[in-house]
């Protein structure tokens, strides 16, 4: 991905102040996102379903099963957009008409490639896993071989992204300011709730450093990254 002019894939047409087209800001997006819609045509109708991801690089990886029909036309060569989008309020206006609000959003457009190969998809696995849970990975044991046959892995080259923000309060019209109703904005961001054992769990077995971690920043509202730094492995051959 080059941080240049965008190409009319993904210029945004509309509210184009609200636009960013460099990495820094694709990135930021969809490392605070905890999941993706992907995009992609289904026997020439649009299906989009939702999915775990993950980023290594320029490189996002979606998280898919070997039966999984989505990949089965992305194999034919289907291309794909994916979309991720946090909400950051609601913004009440004076009127209905002016109800919005502030959220980043971000549009990848690509072609989704399968991995292959078994450290390149061990690092895809563990992208995906830092992604929802940062720490997580180094927690449990090493994934077997079965896990690795059934678990199918796709990557998207990051080259084609637009992000979009819209932060601030309702945009009234100077007409409407006197209409005695409440406006303003509801900050909006992702909780955790107390954890939830699993049934049969040894009693010894203690909370982990990862979940501390996440369970931290709620108590100190203080956002949490969803990428952990992964190293893309040399191809072989």
């Amino acid at each position: 991905m080059t941080d240049g002019e965008p190409s009319i894939l993904s210029l945004v047409r509309r509210k184009r102040d609200r636009a960013r087209y460099d990495r820094a800001s694709v990135f930021e997006v969809l490392d605070a996102a905890p999941f993706c819609h992907v995009a992609t045509l289904r026997g020439g109708r649009p299906v989009v379903l939702p999915m775990a991801h993950g980023r290594i690089g320029d490189r996002l990886i979606l998280h898919g099963s070997p039966a999984a029909g989505l990949f089965r036309y992305t194999r034919q060569g289907s291309t794909v957009c994916v979309t991720a989008t946090i909400l950051d309020g609601l913004v009440l206006a004076r009127t209905a008409r002016h109800h919005s609000m502030n959220y980043r959003s971000v549009v990848v457009h690509g072609e989704a490639g399968m991995i292959a190969g078994r450290p390149q998809i061990l690092a895809g696995m563990r992208a995906l896993v830092e992604h929802v849970t940062p720490g997580r990975w180094d927690e449990l044991p090493a994934p077997a071989d079965f896990d690795i046959r059934e678990t199918e892995l796709w990557q998207v080259e990051i080259i084609e992204a637009s992000v979009k923000q819209r932060t601030g309060g309702p945009l009234d019209p100077p007409a409407d300011l006197a209409i005695p109703v409440w406006a303003g904005q509801l900050p909006v961001r992702l909780s955790y709730g107390p954890p939830i054992e699993a049934d049969g769990l040894p009693a010894e077995v203690q909370l982990p450093a990862s979940l501390r971690s996440l369970l931290l920043s709620e108590v100190l509202n203080v956002p949490v990254s969803r990428w952990a730094y992964v190293e893309w492995p040399a191809e072989s051959g």
